[in-house]
């Protein structure tokens, strides 16, 4: 019979793998001070620690600017994904809070436009609490405690009321430094001179219908010019980061990026490519049943009525 200490998990520190899995969801380590309430030196020793427990770098720190490694990735992936399944198993059967409104969305939709809207979102709910379930994964957004999913797809969701927020438009996009470096990339024929190991994608694992290089390259009547050196980077955020960075070219979203475009630090390349019939929704799992704070908030998201 083995012994309790044997039979021990053998897994770092919970608040090590909370303040890593908040820092690589914000690509900021102070950023993930203030969401956890501490100082952010303290989220930078617990990384640390993380760090030498796993006997692996989890982000390339460059100044004040911090982004995932290779590694640092996969460990998000695992940490993510093992956090949000215990949040929504354990939210299925805990006692909702009066006043909550939760939200389900990917990491990219949650982090770039979701959150900063924030503010204006509580107001418009009455100051009612507002939550989020982030997952790449749509079907972790059936649970009963999802008020709103927003989806990528054509609006075509049986059973439930889905309002489009905004269509799909996508443009070639690279750092400043990286265009520095490559001079032999056209803008004005881009097909042509993209070569396949600077393409950095997020792939489409869920078969949700994404842009991908080679959905691209076939709008272009082109053809994508062999394997991809970076495929399935497992979240948007850090493939913008990725790319602000330097390490080379992605697709890029309008009213996920803009802020990036503003300040200068991606480059939109090219004509844009849009596909009008498709684009990310927001869904309710009460369908026109909505009242209250849920109610105020979905038309305040839309500009739709209930």
């Amino acid at each position: 019979m083995r012994s309790d200490l044997a039979m021990r998990r053998r897994l770092p520190p919970l608040n090590a793998l909370l303040a890593f899995e908040a820092a690589a969801r914000h690509s900021n380590f102070t950023r993930a001070a203030e969401e956890l309430g501490v100082a952010q030196p303290a989220v930078t020793r617990h990384i640390t620690n993380l760090e030498a427990w796993l006997g692996i770098d989890l982000f390339h720190r460059t100044g004040n600017a911090v982004a995932l490694t290779t590694e640092g990735e996969t460990v998000s992936e695992l940490v993510t994904s093992a956090f949000d399944r215990l949040e929504v198993s354990l939210g299925s059967v805990s006692a909702r809070k009066n006043n909550e409104i939760v939200i389900g969305a990917s990491f990219g939709i949650t982090h770039l436009w979701l959150m900063p809207q924030i503010t204006a979102m509580r107001g418009a709910a009455g100051g009612a609490a507002i939550n989020f379930v982030t997952s790449e994964n749509y079907h972790d957004f059936d649970a009963g405690k999802v008020d709103f999913s927003i989806r990528f797809g054509s609006g075509d969701w049986p059973g439930k009321r889905a309002d489009l927020l905004f269509t799909e438009t996508t443009y070639v996009i690279a750092a400043p430094s990286f265009l520095e470096r490559t001079p032999e990339l056209d803008p004005d024929d881009l097909a042509a001179t993209l070569q396949t190991e600077w393409l950095l994608e997020h792939g489409d694992m869920h078969n949700y219908g994404w842009m991908t290089w080679k959905k691209w390259f076939e709008h272009h009547g082109a053809t994508l010019p062999g394997d991809l050196r970076n495929a399935d980077i497992r979240n948007y955020p850090t493939l913008l980061d990725m790319i602000r960075c330097g390490e080379g070219v992605a697709l890029g979203y309008v009213g996920l990026d803009d802020d990036l475009v503003e300040a200068g630090e991606i480059v939109r390349l090219g004509e844009p490519v849009s596909r009008p019939d498709l684009g990310y929704y927001i869904l309710s799992n009460a369908g026109d049943a909505m009242t209250g704070a849920s109610k105020e908030l979905w038309q305040y998201l839309t500009g739709n009525s209930i």
